[in-house]
């Protein structure tokens, strides 16, 4: 080619890089945020490209794809029932690489959980336990998507997944605290120790006494004294 362009033939293996490109957000001229760059594309032959179409368990078990419009035809759509089996599957492949140490791949699993849950239900005719079990799912996966992105120091995604948790409706108190919580450490991440005290003090309503948000809330409110200090000290040189 010219060197600066790539074309894409039929995908018959790695549909889920190309979906994950698709789903990149966008800066202005719809450039991708962060830059995508194709190193090496390499060529299927022989066996392995006859193959490449048939989806296989990958190193967790996980025999799923990787975003639901690819497991979907025409005549095979998910139900509610399906969604729930796959989602918490997923979960527990994400919660085994965490206590492994992969939080990269934790992470993928959480957000893929997160995708199947997205898939456009009729919840209509399904029961309030059904609702909730959903619920449920939902804000783990959010609020294990925040611990983590806090762990990987992906502070903005922390907090993006942080507020999704809070959001879900009809959580507990507890589960409320834990969400402001993991929001507060992306926040003190993003050095915006103003935002973080407002959540930790509002955790702390809501779960009184809890160490994390004890420890948490110390210190932000001692980064905030220190950071009043340093101004003091910088306008009085003015005015000496």
């Amino acid at each position: 080619m010219d060197g600066k362009h790539v074309v894409f033939g039929e995908v018959l293996s790695g549909k889920s890089i190309v979906r994950q490109i698709e789903n990149l957000r966008t800066q202005s001229g719809d450039k991708p945020q962060p830059d995508v760059t194709i190193t090496n594309c390499g060529q299927l032959t022989g066996e392995e490209a006859e193959t490449a179409d048939q989806h296989a368990p990958d190193e967790t078990g996980d025999p799923y794809e990787d975003f639901p419009e690819d497991a979907k035809t025409e005549d095979r759509q998910f139900t509610t029932s399906e969604i729930i089996k796959i989602v918490t599957e997923v979960k527990e492949f994400g919660n085994a690489a965490f206590k492994a140490g992969n939080l990269s791949l934790g992470l993928d699993k959480y957000q893929k959980g997160l995708r199947y849950l997205n898939e456009d239900l009729n919840l209509n005719s399904e029961s309030e336990e059904t609702k909730k079990t959903l619920d449920s799912l939902r804000f783990t996966l959010n609020s294990n998507s925040a611990l983590l992105n806090n762990k990987l120091k992906s502070y903005e995604e922390a907090a993006r997944s942080a507020t999704l948790a809070f959001e879900v409706p009809g959580i507990t108190d507890v589960e409320k605290g834990k969400a402001l919580y993991r929001r507060a450490v992306a926040e003190v991440g993003l050095k915006d120790e103003d935002s973080a005290l407002r959540d930790l003090e509002e955790a702390s309503k809501l779960v009184p006494g809890d160490a994390a948000v004890t420890r948490e809330l110390t210190g932000v409110k001692r980064m905030i004294a220190e950071r009043a200090k340093k101004e003091k000290a910088a306008y009085s040189k003015f005015f000496s």
